[in-house]
């Protein structure tokens, strides 16, 4: 029969498991390399994400001196670019791991209420076929999953069901059925209205699509007038008792291409495009909106904020209605070696937003280049044959 183990004697065991390591370590170059090549890859793979992460946490309307109600907090991404099935298989996963760590990270660590993802969701969405949308919908809601007590809105981008020119039915359909997501819709959360917007949509040729998107902006135009008319204790017209009211008579505006603007020049934020980038001259309808859509935009919306993304770069512009309008960079490494997202603090009147930075991936080369030196380095140190004392035959248990 075997005799119990005393609690004193289990206790010295796990005492000397430090020393039991070390002793490997010396004596092992085998456990060496397996030890760096874990701990590089668990941070370089996993805790990284979290420690840059952390360091950007909520702007504050509090800290701004602005109180009252409760604000929501918002989560902006844009251009994921969930690669298809003519992609590298190591490019897809390399990418997609990044993506699924930076965002999973943030929703624990950020918890936001809403998580806004600005189009361009699938990278080949306009031209595959029916079976590989669905599937790659499915990993996009996998990847981009949302934890309880935080909801996803998305908006369409021309990856997804292409430009205008590209724009068929049946990906407007199929894309409007996976998603919920018609031209235009007003989203309400907790009294702050955003006004989700398909930019494809915005051609202004009279398209059965572009025709819809219209008439849905109109109807959202009427509804903001009114509730400014009476705000304002002005004149509100007869047709305001039939219209179902909203809580705010400037919503904020989120659309995946930017409104009109020449070029990129005047881009400043860190995570703006390379200066030989910026002075290339966009193409209205396919780089940003065309100059009539914005200007009817900020006639019929009157947003008090903007948020786009299509670039792949960040931005910052302030429109001539007071408006600023922030473009969110790419959240895929594929498009940008440091993607960033926006959170945002968003009342019925005020909002404050900060843009956060990924992990950049020259960074983590470079950490992965040190442990390789530190594994070269560990392969030649002589290894030690002495066994520690609490090894020896004279420190065995009995």
């Amino acid at each position: 029969m075997m005799k119990p183990i005393k609690l004193s004697n289990f206790l010295m065991l796990f005492c000397q498991l430090p020393a039991r390591f070390r002793f490997y370590i010396r004596t092992h170059r085998s456990v060496r390399v397996i030890v760096i090549v874990f701990l590089t890859v668990f941070y370089c793979e996993f805790l990284h994400y979290y420690l840059v992460l952390l360091w950007c946490m909520w702007p504050s309307l509090a800290s701004a001196g602005v109180t009252g109600q409760t604000p929501v907090r918002a989560m902006f991404i844009g251009d994921t670019h969930i690669l298809g099935s003519d992609a590298h298989w190591f490019d897809k996963l390399r990418r997609e791991w990044q993506m699924v760590r930076s965002f999973q990270a943030s929703m624990l660590i950020h918890s936001p209420e809403v998580v806004f993802i600005l189009g361009d969701l699938l990278d080949n969405g306009q031209v595959c076929s029916r079976k590989e949308f669905e599937y790659h919908v499915k990993r996009f809601r996998k990847m981009f999953s949302t934890p309880t007590g935080t909801s996803q809105e998305i908006v369409v981008g021309n990856h997804d069901v292409g430009f205008h020119y590209m724009m068929s039915d049946r990906n407007h359909d199929r894309f409007k059925e996976a998603f919920s997501v018609p031209p235009v819709r007003l989203v309400t959360i907790r009294g702050v209205d955003f006004v989700l917007l398909n930019s494809m949509a915005m051609e202004g040729d009279g398209c059965n699509i572009c025709h819809e998107a219209e008439e849905q902006l109109r109807q959202i135009k009427w509804r903001l007038k009114c509730l400014k008319g009476i705000e304002e204790r002005k004149f509100v017209s007869d047709i305001c008792d039939t219209l179902e009211p909203v809580s705010n008579s400037r919503p904020v505006l989120l659309q995946h291409f930017p409104m009109f603007r020449e070029s990129d020049k005047d881009c400043s934020t860190p995570d703006a495009p390379p200066d030989d980038e910026k002075l290339i001259p966009f193409r209205e309808k396919f780089d940003c909106l065309s100059r009539d859509s914005s200007k009817m935009l900020l006639e019929y919306l009157d947003p008090r904020l903007i948020v786009s993304a299509h670039t792949h770069h960040g931005c910052y512009r302030l429109h001539e209605n007071g408006a600023p309008e922030y473009t969110v960079a790419s959240y895929n490494w594929r498009n940008k070696k440091a993607p960033s997202f926006l959170l945002a603090e968003i009342s019925g009147k005020d909002f404050i937003v900060r843009r956060c930075y990924l992990p950049n991936e020259l960074t983590v080369f470079s950490l992965y280049i040190t442990g390789g030196i530190l594994l070269l380095v560990s392969l030649v140190i002589p290894t030690s044959g002495r066994r520690p004392m609490a090894l020896t035959s004279s420190n065995k248990l009995h």
